[in-house]
């Protein structure tokens, strides 16, 4: 639904200035003459500050310097959906804003202290509760929108990273009433915010709709992102001293309602970019299994072997993952082989981060940054690969590309041309398992897809290159002929 989102909203991407946001939100405003100015809000997706001169976040006074845009309701989301950007006429619909939010930063004013209408993390909160609620027709259109440009890029199946419960009552409507409208194989996670067990008000939904829908998975938010300076860090970022990142909540609460959602039979994915982060998510998935293999042998008395034995065959059963696992210490990444923890990551936040990652975290930092290789070696039993998107693209030629090379599309990167630290390229073999069989395992799909085998969803797709031949600059321009789901053409067609 994201995807879908940002699909009917002002489109940010790749924006240069502040100027050419103005640009587009004029071009937007001009286009959709039926908005209502006293009731609708315009929104907007993927602002990049690291991409424009002045590298700050900008202001409300950014946007209402536009005598047009000021007369409307404006939120603009930043890149990785981690900061919010509102001009005056949202900022004054605030009824109370509190001087801090834990977990989260509400922008200010350093000298006046006046809100500059930047709201990071759990801050956006704020603004999320004010935001009028889409129609169900809105949210029908937009899942349409999102359907057909996935599977105009060859994807049948998505891992919905964090979907709130009414999201997913839409989604069990419009499977149970129209199904043709979602053809695809959903994987979604229940969204925790707050990292809380939630779950008195879900059950497990095991392929509902022939297959489009299941849900036996939470998602867990550890803290922000790179580059909003919220992911969170053991040492301050090097080009801001000021700044360690944000934790999202309390880690030291975790094991005890990590227990309860195994108890539930649900997987545990949580969200972490920063190496902070990510060991204390370790730590404490560590801690739960430790915990949870004690409980459930009672008195007898394990040796320490035994327990790691037991600890191990747990997490093979229940598949926890971290997702991003963007930032490691090198002590952490052999830890995750070790614990059996699955590390889901995204080849284009690597591509998309290079410009500035290494100016953020410094040189030894770095070494442990998206170091796909190096998870592989410490022996992670699967290393399934995603986009992220509407954070990236939804292409995954575009992932495989930046898994295999990481460089950008125009062949170069900060290191030249053999690429950003080239030793944790991926192979291609690695890459295409990524993106099928592993990103199956991590969602307990293994039997039913992520290849075209005798006994699983007849789901594939035609391209018009061998991807795993052609020279590797030549794979981002892969096209789909046709993309089938359940034996049925949805995209393209089979007559060449």
């Amino acid at each position: 639904m994201g995807l879908g989102e940002s699909l009917s909203s002002v489109n940010l991407v790749g924006t240069r200035s502040v100027e050419e946001v103005r640009e587009r939100i004029h071009e937007y405003i001009n286009s959709h003459p039926e908005i209502d100015i006293t009731t609708d809000w315009i929104t907007g997706w993927g602002w990049d500050q690291t991409q424009w001169t002045s590298k700050s976040f900008p202001t409300f006074e950014d946007l209402d310097c536009d005598p047009l845009i000021k007369k409307y309701s404006i939120s603009l989301s930043r890149i990785d959906g981690h900061a919010l950007l509102v001009n005056k006429n949202i900022l004054d619909k605030l009824v109370k804003v509190p001087e801090t939010v834990d977990g989260g930063e509400i922008g200010r004013d350093r000298k006046t202290g006046e809100l500059t209408g930047i709201f990071i993390d759990n801050a956006m909160q704020l603004i999320k509760k004010i935001m009028p609620s889409p129609s169900e027709q809105l949210l029908l259109q937009q899942l349409r929108s999102a359907i057909s440009k996935m599977h105009s890029f060859g994807l049948i199946g998505v891992h919905d990273a964090g979907i709130p419960l009414n999201i997913l009552e839409f989604f069990k409507k419009i499977i149970n009433e129209q199904p043709e409208e979602f053809n695809i194989r959903n994987y979604a996670m229940v969204e925790s915010l707050e990292n809380t067990y939630d779950g008195d008000y879900v059950e497990i939904i095991e392929g509902l709709g022939d297959g489009r829908l299941t849900v036996r998975s939470v998602k867990f938010f550890m803290d922000g992102a790179l580059g909003s300076w919220g992911a969170a860090l053991l040492e301050p970022y090097s080009d801001d001293p000021t700044k360690q990142g944000l934790l999202i909540s309390d880690p030291t609460l975790l094991p005890p309602v990590i227990k309860k959602w195994i108890d539930k039979g649900f997987q545990v994915n949580t969200h972490c970019i920063g190496d902070k982060a990510n060991q204390l998510i370790i730590n404490a998935y560590e801690k739960a299994f430790r915990e949870y293999v004690l409980s459930q042998n009672g008195d007898k008395k394990l040796t320490e072997q035994e327990v790691n034995d037991e600890m191990k065959k747990l997490a093979e059963k229940v598949r926890f993952r971290i997702e991003h696992a963007q930032i490691l210490t090198l002590e952490d990444i052999k830890r995750i082989g070790k614990l059996n923890i699955i590390p889901s990551m995204q080849p284009t936040h690597a591509t998309t981060d290079m410009a500035y990652a290494e100016q953020r975290l410094g040189s030894e930092r770095i070494k442990g940054a998206y170091a796909w290789r190096s998870l592989i070696e410490a022996g992670v039993k699967a290393f399934p690969l995603s986009s992220d998107f509407p954070i990236e693209s939804v292409n995954p030629f575009l992932g495989i590309y930046a898994a295999i090379t990481r460089k950008w599309v125009n062949g170069q990167s900060p290191h030249g041309e053999d690429g950003w630290f080239p030793s944790q390229k991926l192979t291609r073999q690695e890459a295409l398992k990524g993106f099928t069989i592993d990103a199956a395992y991590a969602a307990f799909n293994e039997a039913i897809m992520g290849s075209i085998s005798i006994g699983k969803y007849a789901d594939f797709i035609v391209i018009d290159r061998d991807i795993m031949e052609i020279p590797e600059s030549q794979i981002v321009d892969t096209q789909v002929l046709a993309t089938v789901f359940g034996g049925k053409v949805v995209f393209g067609n089979l007559l060449f």
